[in-house]
């Protein structure tokens, strides 16, 4: 019996480097989506959309972000390598909640982060990098005047950015980074009393100057004095919001006193 011959010609099979081509191509696709949705949850956890402690509803999520299951359980994963989410074998994933020694203990590691960074920036800063960051501080002086609260917030966090990043230390600027973004959210509180963006800014003038001027020690110590006054701006905060949360749930006619914390507990 004679073999059927295929009609399929050599140049229609396709070659190793075009079979790998389409794989790379797949598998840049696969990843950028990953990393679309990984920003996209940054985004609402850093927003307050996904509060501390929520659960992450693959579902939900996967419906909301117009993507399948897969790549919301990939960026949960992810984010649990940033350490802004906690997954639980068995239960899923969460938003990661900080205790206050946590949250205390990583503000004072960031002051001399940030301190450090500043007083190399004082030393080597370049005039494109100091008309940014005159930038950035004015743009906070306009959300002050207008009550932007948001704005503001933006604002500032892109300041601490620019200067660990033109710090010219990547390590630092790294550490300082991953452990700052645990932090975003409980930070935006700082800024809910009235005049903390004033105050704050005013630090970022003084810590501006310094580093403007070349003078390395004095901006060291200015950013290192602002990172302990944001933090207790952060303790002020949540300080009134307990506050709050007791007089709502305080009887009428009755004040809270010292025990009604550990009846609660």
């Amino acid at each position: 019996m004679q073999r059927r011959q295929s009609s399929t010609r050599p140049e229609d099979l396709p070659t190793a480097a075009g079979a790998m081509a389409d794989l790379r191509q797949r598998l840049a696709t696969r990843q950028s989506l990953g990393r679309s949705v990984q920003a996209a949850l940054e985004e609402m956890i850093e927003t307050g959309a996904l509060k501390p402690g929520a659960r992450l509803n693959e579902m939900e999520l996967a419906a909301q972000l117009g993507v399948s299951r897969g790549p919301v359980r990939e960026a949960a994963r992810a984010l649990e390598r940033t350490g802004l989410v906690t997954v639980i074998l068995n239960r899923g994933a969460f938003v990661r909640s900080l205790d206050i020694d946590e949250v205390l203990q990583t503000y004072e590691m960031n002051a001399v982060l940030f301190g450090h960074a500043a007083a190399l920036v004082a030393a080597r800063l370049k005039p494109t990098e100091a008309a940014e960051l005159r930038s950035i501080v004015a743009r906070m002086d306009e959300a002050v005047s207008d009550g932007e609260r948001e704005g503001f917030f933006a604002a500032n966090v892109l300041f601490h950015q620019h200067v660990v990043e033109f710090c010219g230390n990547g390590p630092l600027r790294d550490v300082y980074l991953e452990h700052t973004r645990r932090l975003l959210l409980l930070r935006r509180r700082s800024f809910d009393a009235a005049g903390n963006m004033k105050a704050a800014n005013s630090e970022h003038h003084r810590l501006l100057d310094a580093i403007l001027s070349g003078q390395p020690e004095q901006a060291r110590r200015l950013a290192e004095a602002h990172t302990r006054a944001g933090r207790a701006r952060y303790l002020t905060a949540i300080a009134h919001g307990s506050a709050a949360a007791e007089d709502q749930t305080m009887p009428k006619g009755r004040k809270p006193h010292a025990d009604d914390r550990q009846d609660r507990r």
